[in-house]
């Protein structure tokens, strides 16, 4: 039987259902109570996640449509836990008959059976898919709510796709003007049709790619996190890697800072306006686990989708034999502009998590 997955001390989350149940959904633990919550800014964020939003996306169309059955009375918090389910309406599961024998590449069929049994259901990745992560979302709206209540902002973009690199620096603001703009969320129109063509190319190739998002957080209080096991970079990292596809994290100057002298990379303290701050950022807005008040940047690798529907040479477990694969199904062959809303929410889950236990600590 699998794991109940949580994730978070006070502000906690815990899902339920797998890809093709009846329903998925999120219990939230740890949400003060009298909060207003705004209905249609849930649904908008889950819009932003949801698949078939244009001709670069899977075509699995959910409308993600969401219902709160305990903790909120009249769009208003209770102080109960609280309980989104999200329906499951456009489930494929024939397209899953072929993966009982033939374990998909870079998948987590075989791994799955080896950890829980070969009675483990994996239509459409069952408990592991990315599909867990509207949800995630919807949770996180909520935790974007109560930042902003501290006017913390959120925003990210997507900075690589393939080889076509952003290396540009944006603030929040314009971040946050153009990038529901671009269908493949990134900053630079130019970059962005070389994306998008890249894309196109490989959907006709039957093929996938991966890429980068890049996240900054605006306003998030100094002198908040811990050393060690839980401080704000080592949460903030077990939660993003948490999000399927994600390879790794890098915060601030990330793995340049390996090429760079001390003299170089250290962020040394001035008075801006008064605030102590930093003359540059290298450290990405926290140091020894702490926030410094600075913004906190972070770069996110994504991995190429790892269904395609280019033919694979792969093992038969029943046979012992290799044998060639087609996958069929609806699939992203790039899931980089629709992971970064998952990334998004699940660093707001953390951040307000850290909020809350720093608050508590010192009442």
């Amino acid at each position: 039987m699998l794991n109940r997955d949580i994730f978070g001390r006070l502000f906690q989350i815990e899902l339920f259902g797998e890809s093709h149940s009846e329903e998925i959904g999120v219990i939230i633990k740890g949400v003060p109570k009298n909060i207003k919550l705004d209905f249609d800014f849930i649904q908008y964020e889950l819009d932003r996640r949801r698949p078939g939003q244009n001709d670069l996306m899977s075509t699995r169309d959910e409308p993600d449509k969401f219902n709160f059955t305990n903790g909120v009375k009249d769009k208003t918090t209770t102080g109960e836990n609280i309980r989104i389910a999200i329906p499951n309406i456009n489930t494929h599961s024939q397209d899953y008959l072929q993966f009982e024998d033939i374990y998909r590449p870079s998948h987590v069929d075989y791994p799955a059976r080896l950890r829980y049994g070969s009675k483990i259901n994996l239509k459409g990745g069952g408990r592991f898919s990315g599909r867990l992560t509207a949800p995630i979302v919807a949770a996180g709206a909520i935790a974007k709510m109560i930042l902003k209540q501290y006017g913390v902002n959120i925003a990210g973009f997507t900075s690589q796709i393939g080889s076509i690199k952003d290396e540009n620096h944006y603030s929040i603001m314009q971040i946050q003007k153009k990038v529901e703009s671009s269908i493949v969320r990134g900053m630079n129109s130019d970059l962005d049709k070389r994306m998008i063509n890249l894309i196109e190319d490989l959907i006709k190739q039957k093929d996938s790619v991966g890429g980068v998002v890049t996240i900054q957080i605006k306003n998030y209080p100094p002198g908040i996190g811990d050393p060690w096991f839980h401080s704000l970079e080592s949460d903030l990292a077990a939660a993003i890697l948490s999000i399927p596809s994600t390879r790794g994290i890098e915060f601030g100057t990330g793995f340049k800072a390996a090429n760079m002298l001390g003299s170089e990379h250290n962020d040394l303290y001035i008075l801006k306006n008064g605030i102590i701050s930093t003359k540059t950022n290298h450290c990405g807005g926290i140091i020894g686990g702490i926030s410094i008040g600075t913004p906190i940047t972070f770069n996110v690798p994504i991995k190429p989708t790892a269904s395609i529907g280019k033919t694979q040479k792969t093992l038969n477990f029943k046979t012992k034999k290799l044998t060639n694969l087609k996958i069929i199904g609806r699939h992203d062959p790039c899931i980089v502009p629709r992971v970064l809303i998952a990334i998004e929410a699940i660093t707001a889950i953390v951040l307000v998590d850290h909020l809350l236990i720093s608050k508590n600590q010192y009442k």
